[in-house]
């Protein structure tokens, strides 16, 4: 096992981590808003372990997962970001 190699696997535990302590923030989050952007870091650290884990495996074919990954959840987090605009014009015509 080469020194890369080892690093890598260090990453990817520290990425998992991560994962872990925001999949506890995503169940715990007092609002909307907090468990959404849970959820796209959470995306962000599986694009990163998928990434680390195509360059250790040394198969492209992971990339191409990480790539439709962050295309849902751009487009979720884009949606969400709408819905919450929307909202809140709503909001504001009411009053």
């Amino acid at each position: 096992m080469s020194f890369l190699t080892t690093i890598f696997n260090i990453a990817i535990v520290i990425m998992s981590i991560s994962m872990l302590l925001t999949l506890v923030r995503f169940i715990k989050g007092p609002s909307l808003p907090d468990r959404v952007i849970s959820l796209d870091v959470f995306s962000a650290n599986l694009l990163a372990v998928l990434a680390i884990y195509s360059i250790i495996s040394e198969q492209k074919a992971y990339l191409n997962v990480a790539l439709s990954i962050s295309l849902v959840a751009f487009v979720g987090t884009m949606t969400f970001a709408y819905y919450l605009v929307q909202k809140r014009n709503k909001h504001q015509e009411n009053d």
